[in-house]
């Protein structure tokens, strides 16, 4: 009896905390933005403390902006009441006259998460179009040349050779992509695939030597979105849109689980040692990308 007491009381608690409203705020610094130029937008929480409250990181969708950057402050908590803030760091390749964004706030409960949505903030676009000035002179009274002197230009272009020489070059651009196209396709289809590797090794290398030197949770999400944005195009799947409770639903490697909940709790938990999940989620990509060399060389 005591037990169940006991169990109700707690669920009671955690109920009770969950529904205390979450009061989200966000906006633009700024009325008015150009194409390609970074504005800042603001989202803050003001929530229970004995919440977890998760903000929106790089891998989120911020259309019609795309992300650039990000700046934390530091939780205040006063009176049972903690705030916290984000400054988003945005720009738009769009070209509508009126962009609007809201983002929201989750709170993790369970495997899933509630989510507090923000009331939408608009900007306006600046056009760089300028209209021009309309004639000073109408166009009947153009003073334009009523007599020209015609010049004699003389042919050589020779057509029955360019015809012949096109017909000759298409059928053996086309026999040529009969017998070896398949070898070309595989070729290069190898090709991208290394360099795509090698450029996503060196970067990922740099930033585990710089979070091996100093922490920086910006950093470590930074390499979590270069990772998922490798694999995203390596295997075809939305890896960038997925949560890592997500992600963990479509793998079967064991070893996946604890990296990826690892810089979950650096990135927002502050967590500082991630050295091995990094390294972990590194032999990862390698391995995924020999065994996709491995299949495109042999398939």
């Amino acid at each position: 009896m005591l037990r169940r007491l006991l169990f109700l009381t707690l669920a009671l608690t955690k109920y009770l905390a969950l529904a205390q409203p979450v009061k989200v705020n966000s906006g633009f610094y700024q009325d008015s933005i150009a194409i390609g130029q970074p504005v800042n937008y603001f989202l803050t929480a003001r929530y229970p403390e004995n919440l977890n409250v998760l903000f929106p990181d790089s891998t989120f969708s911020f259309t019609p902006f795309e992300y650039v950057s990000k700046k934390y402050f530091p939780t205040q908590t006063t009176n049972g009441t903690s705030y916290d803030s984000v400054v988003y760091t945005l720009r738009t390749f769009e070209l509508d006259a009126v962009q609007q964004l809201a983002l929201p706030v989750f709170v993790p409960r369970g495997t899933d998460s509630l989510r507090f949505e923000s009331i939408p903030d608009s900007i306006r676009l600046i056009s760089q179009v300028k209209v021009l000035p309309p004639d000073t002179i109408p166009l009947p009274q153009l003073p334009l040349k009523t007599d020209t002197e015609y010049q004699l230009v003389e042919f050589l272009f020779n057509y029955p050779v360019v015809v012949i020489g096109s017909i000759s070059l298409v059928i053996i651009a086309a026999l040529t992509w009969f017998i070896f196209g398949k070898r070309i396709k595989k070729y290069f289809y190898i090709r991208r695939l290394q360099k795509d590797y090698a450029a996503f090794s060196q970067t990922f290398t740099g930033y585990l030597t710089e979070i091996s030197r100093q922490f920086d949770p910006q950093l470590a999400e930074r390499a979590l979105a270069l990772w998922k944005k490798y694999l995203e195009k390596l295997e075809q799947k939305p890896y960038t849109k997925l949560t890592t409770r997500e992600m963990l639903l479509l793998e079967t490697d064991s070893a996946l689980g604890p990296a990826l909940k690892a810089l979950d709790g650096a990135i927002y938990g502050h967590q500082t040692s991630i050295d091995k999940p990094m390294e972990q989620l590194g032999k990862m990509a390698e391995q995924r990308f020999l065994k996709k060399l491995n299949d495109v060389k042999h398939g």
